[in-house]
């Protein structure tokens, strides 16, 4: 027996001393894969897995490297490995649909990304996004075997293709014939066919190895002539005319080495004369990319976002060929849900300065919607909102041409200003809020007062209002003089919850510091105004109506007018069987306001045995 178990110890300490080096071995693998080193990667993973072959860390990290020096069928062995070892291991099945797609086995791809949520059904996302790239190189497979055969039937528009792609690969001939040949195919590429046979006639690769185009692109662009400028522009034309609808020729264009970094370096250079022509193309090009979902993320995934969004910025403000494709560009790109993580960091260092600028006057109004609709969808991500909710600039610029189109009864730019503000002033600190000044909350009141514009613009600018009264006491103050309370009471009456509900959480702001707004509220019949909503399903417009009432209380004579309701009754059905505690909260704090201000509601909640549901209540009364 205790040779058995000597011999047991020392075996599971050479098992240690072997995961110790198996680990070590990984770890330096894992550093040359970082590095590029694939093949050095993989020498060290087999030996890892000479130490140790049941980890199945070890296969899948194998079959990554495998993968990426073209060992598809030796990957997909590793794979198989490691879920023997370890049936739930979400990686092998990542990269075993790798394999199968790289191996143009689509639906053994999809079955292996498919098995991907039997492990993890909260990776529905990332599956999705998978299965559409197998639809994608199945589609773009398809369409190579299609294309393939029309050229060699001898098919004129394909054959067309071919011809002139070999024409413009000649070397030693003027740019002036390399331009016009450029846009001769820019002109023939009109279908998926011929987007097609320009990508497996190598078409792309005319950027890396075309003689004129190759040093073009690589050139310092102040040392460009016309002439080649002009080649450069035909070229993207060409390019855009090749992935227009095209996401497989998108991403193939975007992961082409240095075109990215050639690309962003255009944008932002400051060109005159034939350099502008340039610019329109390489915008141009990047905006029809942007259309696809697939090519939005390829430009996120390409490109420096933060150098690129802040690059798109200044050119809306110049030239309307710039202003609108780049407006439009950055409002697209801005749909890819990356975007938004990847900008956290350094919005306030050149994207909010840049689209202060943009809000002023002088920028047409159509490219100041599209750029506030982009800001729209950044702002969604709640890091981003408050660091742009933080800048008073930005909320006094947008008050000063909100109020500059209203005058001049501009609808749409009006609209899209008042969505990014309704947004922007959305569960954000209330010292963001505070600093809001007197022109954007007195452009608010005149647009949802007057109606001169249009509905939406009207409730949303209410919207904007009731996102302010609670945390700005500039707003109440304005809301209270004028009578301006009762515009928001008349608004109750509106059938649209766009407008009742933004109406009832203004009222319930102004109600809860300023005696003259309750004063005006109780005085014009608001109480039995506010009655009406406690029947409404929805709890977050009973809870407000509740609470707005319980500060009408503190006016005399509304706890005994209340008296001739049912409104205890009501009151505490709400409370005790309300699914949102908030509206459960605001109920009970109304039933300790009737019953402190008027005893006949006290007598009215004995007489329904509602006692304990108060006691159950006050804990709520601060």
């Amino acid at each position: 027996m205790a040779a058995m178990e000597a011999d047991a110890k020392d075996r599971a300490e050479r098992r240690k001393e072997r995961e110790t080096t198996a680990n070590t071995l990984k770890e330096q693998g894992n550093t040359e894969f970082k590095q590029g080193n694939f093949q050095k990667a993989l020498e060290l993973y087999n030996q890892a897995i000479d130490q140790i072959r049941d980890s199945s860390v070890l296969y899948t990290n194998r079959a990554q490297a495998r993968m990426k020096l073209g060992l598809y069928s030796d990957a997909l062995k590793d794979c198989d490995l490691a879920l023997r070892l370890w049936p739930n291991c979400l990686k092998a099945y990542v990269h075993q649909g790798h394999a199968y797609l790289a191996l143009k086995d689509f639906d053994k791809a999809r079955k292996s990304y498919q098995q991907i949520l039997s492990v993890d059904p909260k990776k529905e996302s990332m599956v999705q996004e998978y299965i559409a790239d197998v639809n994608r190189a199945e589609e773009a497979s398809q369409m190579e075997a299609k294309a393939t055969k029309l050229f060699e039937s001898g098919d004129e528009v394909a054959s067309g293709v071919v011809d002139v792609l070999n024409r413009v690969s000649q070397k030693n001939q003027l740019p002036l014939y390399y331009s016009g040949g450029f846009r001769v195919l820019a002109s023939v590429i009109k279908d998926a066919d011929s987007q097609t046979l320009f990508r497996t006639h190598n078409g792309f690769q005319l950027l890396r190895e075309h003689q004129l185009l190759s040093r073009c692109f690589s050139s310092p662009l102040n040392t460009l002539s016309k002439e080649e400028k002009d080649v450069m522009s035909s070229a993207l034309e060409m390019l855009t005319s090749a992935c227009k609808d095209n996401e497989t020729n998108q991403q193939m264009l975007l992961s082409l080495p240095e075109f990215v970094h050639q690309i962003s370096s255009i944008l932002v250079f400051n060109f005159k004369g034939q350099g502008r022509v340039l610019k329109i193309a390489c915008l141009n090009l990047l905006h029809e990319i942007s259309l696809t979902s697939a090519g939005r993320a390829a430009i996120v995934g390409k490109f420096d976002v933060d150098r690129l969004t802040a690059a798109l910025f200044p050119l809306m403000m110049k030239a309307t060929t710039y202003g609108s494709t780049a407006a439009a560009l950055l409002n697209n790109i801005a749909l890819d849900r990356r975007l938004k993580s990847l900008l956290r960091e350094k919005i306030e260092e050149k994207i909010l300065p840049a689209f202060e600028s943009l809000l002023v006057t002088t920028t047409p109004a159509s490219i100041v919607s599209l750029a506030a609709s982009a800001v729209t969808n950044l702002v969604g991500d709640q890091v981003i909102r408050n660091k742009m909710a933080s800048s008073k600039k930005l909320w006094d610029n947008t008050g000063h041409l909100l109020g500059c189109y209203k005058e001049s009864k501009l609808i749409a730019p009006s609209e899209y200003l008042l969505g990014l503000l309704l947004n922007l002033s959305t569960n954000v600190p209330s010292a963001s809020l505070e600093q809001v000044g007197d022109g954007l909350i007195q452009n608010c009141y005149s647009i949802a007062a007057s109606g001169d514009l249009s509905d939406l613009s009207a409730s949303r600018a209410l919207g904007v209002l009731s996102n302010l009264l609670p945390h700005c006491q500039n707003a109440v103050n304005y809301m209270c003089q004028d009578e301006r309370t009762l515009l928001l009471l008349n608004l109750l009456k509106n059938q649209d919850p766009a407008f009742y509900k933004p109406a009832l959480k203004c009222i319930t702001a102004v109600t809860q510091s300023s005696e003259e707004a309750r004063q005006m509220i109780a005085q014009n019949k608001g109480t039995s105004i506010l009655m009406r909503f406690l029947a409404m399903e929805d709890e977050v417009v009973i809870g407000n109506a509740a609470l707005c009432l319980s500060h009408l209380c503190q006016v005399k004579q509304v706890c005994s007018k209340l008296t001739k309701t049912n409104i205890i009754q009501k009151l505490l059905e709400l409370a005790r069987d309300g699914r949102k505690s908030a509206c459960q909260t605001n109920c009970a704090i109304l039933v300790g306001k009737l019953v402190q201000g008027d005893s006949r509601h006290l007598d009215k909640l004995r007489e329904l045995h509602g006692i304990e549901i108060l006691h159950g209540c006050m804990k709520h009364i601060k």
